[in-house]
């Protein structure tokens, strides 16, 4: 019996409200649909997948389905199972559904858990998304994913289980941003807004509203919250009065993507050009110009004493723009197509571009010193942890890459489209997170030291 022992069922009557018209089980996480009407949400959930469109009591046909946890109902259930001894059910809340991983590095075998003997687990990819994911971000205790699908999820990263499903937004949900020191998490979409969630109880804490268009960017600096939107603008909001600080225009197309460095915040958009920011004052500094086609990508350096800005384009050129001066010092060429992706550690600088490369650069000498093949569709994503580059591509593969030799020590295949994101919590992070557009989402470990590599099956590290 979910939730409750036969014994402590023998002893103790349930009230009614408390139990799920569904399976009639003492509800542990209760939820509200459009009509009013409460359930656990795993019964909902799976009634709902089934392709009803009703509620279960009513027969009503349901408006939309949005699922709104009963906090109130929660509280007075664990207090009553509290009183009674009475175990609730520790089931996972949300449905997912665990996909097959290979590692083809063994020939095609089973991916198994990175270190024999130990508690690490294994290389998991779950289903649970709907659609797309968009944007993924990582805390040492969560993940969260942004998806089509008009969701936000929060996933464990320990027992590697959906906690939450976010479902604020009406539209797909593109942007994500953390801000640990205020414990809010920030989600941007198609709808124009800004959800702002309260990372202890993950309830919406506020809405901000003010674009006319799409929130693809986010960015934390401070007490400040900056979005970039397809409106070409960006916001300045007060994180702790979540009110609105200035529109910051000057973009004269779609704003894609931000970063910041010091007390500059960077904008890059599809009119070519990347602007310059004081995060303080809220002024315009600088125009950065010189790329021929829309800016994808932005990475700031990781090494205090190199204050470089880097800048990737539909041109196929990396740009570096020295932060202090905001003067282009180096040109980076050799990609043959668009530069989708950058990421950056404390030596290199890494581009994924769609001519199906990824080329690492030395931050110091600013010159290519490898050029990493083995994809066979375009590079959309890069992230690093713990001496190794992760790629994703729309081979629908994720690879490992050894920061010391650059060989391919790992080809993971789980997802079943394209890996549009990756993330991390930096170099010293045990774990990478992939989104696909599938919708499902991967966690990966290291390869186990000492396995095989790639080198020999068409992955490659070749110095320039």
């Amino acid at each position: 019996m979910a939730g409750l022992s036969i014994d402590a069922k023998a002893k103790v009557e349930t009230p009614s409200h408390f139990q799920c018209p569904v399976s009639m089980e003492i509800m542990s996480d209760p939820v509200m649909i459009q009509t009013g009407h409460t359930y656990d949400r795993p019964s909902i959930q799976r009634w709902l997948e089934q392709g009803h469109k009703t509620c279960p009591v009513t027969g009503q046909r349901l408006r939309h389905l949005e699922l709104t946890p009963n906090f109130a109902l929660r509280t007075a259930i664990q207090q009553f199972a509290t009183e009674h001894g009475i175990t609730l059910s520790d089931r996972q809340l949300t449905s997912v559904t665990e996909k097959a991983v290979v590692n083809s590095v063994n020939g095609g075998e089973p991916s198994t858990s990175l270190n024999e003997g130990s508690n690490t687990i294994g290389h998991t990819v779950l289903e649970g998304h709907e659609e797309i994911v968009w944007a993924v971000e990582a805390t040492p205790s969560h993940l969260f994913s942004a998806s089509a699908d008009k969701s936000i999820r929060v996933w464990d990263t320990a027992t590697r289980r959906c906690l939450h499903v976010l479902e604020e937004h009406t539209r797909p949900v593109l942007s994500l941003a953390v801000s640990h020191r205020h414990g809010k998490l920030f989600s941007g979409s198609y709808d124009c807004s800004i959800r702002v969630w309260d990372m202890r109880t993950f309830r919406r804490v506020k809405a901000l509203h003010g674009h006319t268009d799409a929130v693809r960017s986010l960015a934390v600096a401070g007490d400040k919250l900056f979005s970039g939107s397809y409106d070409a603008t960006l916001r300045a909001y007060d994180i702790n009065t979540l009110k609105p600080l200035k529109v910051l225009e000057g973009h004269t197309g779609p704003v894609r993507t931000l970063t910041i460095l010091g007390t500059s915040l960077f904008s890059g958009s599809y009119d070519k050009t990347v602007r310059v920011w004081n995060t303080e004052t809220l002024e315009s500094v600088a125009v950065l110009e010189g790329h021929t086609d829309a800016v994808r990508a932005l990475a700031a350096s990781p090494v205090e004493d190199l204050k470089y800005v880097f800048s990737g384009s539909d041109d196929s050129r990396v740009r570096v723009w020295d932060a202090s001066t905001f003067q282009c010092v180096r040109v980076f060429e050799g990609h043959e197509d668009n530069v989708r992706v950058l990421t950056a550690d404390s030596d290199f600088l890494y581009s994924g571009s769609w001519d199906k490369t990824i080329r690492v650069w030395d931050m110091r000498s600013l010159e290519c010193v490898h050029v990493l093949e083995g994809h066979v569709e375009a590079v959309l994503a890069l992230t690093v942890m713990d001496g190794h580059l992760i790629s994703g591509s729309y081979d629908t593969t994720v690879r490992f890459w050894s920061t010391d030799t650059f060989n391919c020590v790992g080809k993971y295949e789980g997802h079943d489209d394209a890996v549009r994101v990756l993330t991390s919590t930096g170099e010293d992070a045990d774990c990478v997170y992939s989104g696909s557009y599938d919708g499902s989402i991967g966690f990966w470990s290291k390869p186990v030291p000492g396995g095989n590599t790639l080198a020999n099956a068409g992955s490659t590290a070749t110095r320039e």
